[in-house]
Parts: C-alpha cells; structure tokens; sequence
C-alpha cells in the first residue's frame, strides 16, 4: 500500500497487504482466511486447503515435500518485506478493495480534483494559510506526483471505486443543498425582521397622528 513517494524514505511501519491464495498448485480454502491473525497464530490461519481441480480438501501438515518447499518459498518472499518493517497485513483481494475505495482511491480522488482546481483557480499557497489547508496542498502534492495511469488502474480495477465516486457526488450535492437551505432560511428571516420593523413603524406612525 505505498509507491515511490511514500516509500522514498524507507518501507518501516508502511502497510504490505498480502493474501495466500495457492500454493504448490493448491488452493487455500478461503473461509479459513482470517485478517489480522497471520502474525499471532499462522497454523491457524493455514489449516485447511482445496484442491483446485479435484475439490479434494488437504491439511497444510501434509507430508509433501513440494508443499513444504512451496510454503518456504512464500513465507521467505513475505518475510523480505517484514524484515524491512513493513507492517505485514493479511487480507482477501476482496476486504482490500472494499477498503482501499475508500481509503486510497478516494485520496487520489480527491487530489486530482483539487488539483484540477489548482490548475485553474489558483489553489495555492497564501500568507495566512491554516494547518488545515496545508494539509490540502500536501495532498495535492502527493497524489498529483503520480502518474495518471496509477490512478486510473485504482478506479480501473477496482469495482468499488465507482461507487466510492457516486457516494462523494451524493455527497457534495447533499451538503450544497445544506449551504443553500441554510442561506434561504437566513434569507427568509432577514424579509421577516424587515417586514415587522415596517409594521411597527408604520404602527408608530399611525399611533402618533392619532395623538395629535
């Protein structure tokens, strides 16, 4: 979950999301698949596999030499990047997209539209810029310094990122209907405290030429 810019410093504490699906020709079986416990328990999130052409459902303890070797060939890939102090994360491709719609994709998202607004209108910095809107140019800067295609295979490849964009539309156009809600009511309330001014003045009025 990192690419040049974010790893250019090193890879420690940088999230490497992994899922174990086959191994020596053989399928894990899926539902035995459970996030987070890879690093407390491995024997129990390896417990069971199903071959993929029989159906046939073997223990990860069974006496095959091929397997073993397969095993160790995968635990010594995984353990390059933990040794490099990746945060090591297992997880289903289909957790990971879920979650990364609207984690990673929605950054980049909205990166690349604030800095089609930069291009624009001017996004910049100012002489009385809060920390919040540092952190907007820091987005920009960071999502916008790679490349279009990497953010097109995050929308591309995903299924879940065209909801993540039809959530944010919702999304936008709810909170503009607040602004203008808001605003109408302001409106609304301003004519009301006019007319009752005039209406009382006009009483004033009325109640003094009756006086005289």
């Amino acid at each position: 979950m990192f690419g040049p810019d974010s790893g250019k410093n090193g890879w420690h504490g940088l999230n490497f999301v992994y899922e174990k699906t086959r191994i020596n020709g053989v399928l894990l079986d899926q539902e035995k698949q459970q996030y987070g416990n890879l690093q407390n328990n491995t024997e129990q999130t390896m417990t069971r596999f199903v071959d993929g052409q029989t159906g046939q459902i073997h223990s990860v303890h069974e006496n095959s030499e091929a397997h073993v070797e397969a095993v160790d060939r995968m635990e010594r890939f995984l353990s390059i990047w933990e040794e490099e102090g990746c945060h090591m994360v297992q997880m289903s491709c289909r957790e990971h997209d879920a979650y990364a719609a609207n984690s990673q994709f929605i950054t980049h998202l909205m990166g690349r539209i604030l800095g089609s607004h930069n291009k624009q209108e001017g996004l910049k910095k100012t002489p009385i810029d809060t920390s919040g809107f540092r952190n907007v140019l820091k987005l920009v800067e960071s999502t916008t310094a790679d490349s279009f295609d990497l953010f097109y295979g995050l929308y591309k490849f995903n299924t879940n990122s065209a909801d993540t964009i039809t959530n944010l539309q919702s999304a936008m156009t709810n909170v503009v209907q607040k602004l203008r809600a808001k605003e109408q009511q302001e409106e609304e309330e301003l004519a009301l405290r006019r007319q009752q001014r005039r209406e009382e003045k006009l009483a004033a009025q009325q109640q003094q030429k009756t006086k005289t």
